[in-house]
């Protein structure tokens, strides 16, 4: 059953993660093969937008009238934001590259610094709950996700003001990207296009994204959502690509571990999208 029309409210979740060379999740860190790795939740998020660019519009005019207007490609990139009214100093350390120099109990973090432009770009992506709004499953909760595909992102910190609770901003310009968020390049045949910034995704239940590294030896991959719900049915598929291909694994438990029936090569970009609930 696809869920094509909808209607969302809210947000629930965002995360964020650097990009790697390939176009996924970046692992951060020493992560041993078959741990998951998914970013950085962004806590107590408050909304996650994306204005897309206005096309250019070139108008044919003669003998004092407008007679046709053509519709180009936009001059710029989408842009958008993050506001949480949480400060969260490993979040700040992984979108600027900034370092804590705090001790103890004390954190200390730089903002507005010289390093600004030279950031790693990033992958955003945020879920909101919806309903089903099509004839054949009206009222179904279902899920809608934007995932940021390539992302330039900006700290604004929160003002201290009385009587007011400060969002902390982040300001995101999209950039267009080549591969999903899989790995795997972008072609008419598959998604009708080349590029793109982001993309809409609809599920049937919360949406989650995981990355793992391959070892050569490890064949059982554990999702970070394992102690929910894991679906795995026609409607609701764990999709699994290695080196931006998709390669379906030899069975999928509730549990949310993914067996592959030979391991993944030593290095191997694993990423896993799944469908989860509490």
């Amino acid at each position: 059953m696809a869920y094509n029309e909808s209607t969302g409210v809210g947000l629930r979740q965002a995360y964020i993660a650097v990009r790697d060379d390939d176009g996924t999740m970046k692992v951060q860190g020493t992560v041993a093969a078959g741990t998951a790795y998914a970013g950085i939740r962004a806590a107590r998020a408050r909304a996650l937008t994306v204005t897309p660019a206005d096309p250019q519009r070139i108008y044919a005019r003669g003998d004092d009238v407008n007679y046709a207007v053509f519709q180009e490609a936009p001059t710029e990139t989408p842009s958008g934001e993050l506001r949480t009214q949480q400060s969260d100093t490993d979040l700040i350390e992984l979108i600027t590259g900034s370092k804590d120099f705090g001790s103890g109990n004390m954190t200390m973090v730089p903002l507005s610094t010289n390093e600004i432009g030279t950031e790693d770009p990033v992958i955003i992506w945020g879920s909101r709950k919806a309903i089903d709004s099509s004839a054949a499953g009206l009222g179904t909760r279902v899920w809608e996700t934007y995932i940021l595909l390539n992302c330039s992102v900006y700290a604004k910190p929160p003002t201290f003001e009385d009587s007011q609770i400060g969002e902390f901003v982040w300001s995101i310009s999209l950039n267009s990207s080549t591969v999903d968020h899989f790995g795997r390049s972008f072609s008419v045949a598959t998604h009708g296009c080349t590029e793109a910034a982001y993309l809409l995704v609809k599920t049937r239940y919360k949406f989650f994204l995981d990355k793992f590294t391959g070892d050569d030896s490890q064949t059982e991959f554990t999702l970070t959502k394992g102690a929910s719900t894991i679906y795995n049915d026609a409607n609701s598929p764990v999709l699994c690509f290695v080196d931006g291909v998709q390669t379906n694994p030899s069975s999928v438990s509730a549990a949310g571990v993914v067996t592959f029936s030979s391991p993944p090569a030593l290095g191997a970009s694993i990423v896993v999208q799944s469908e989860y609930s509490d």
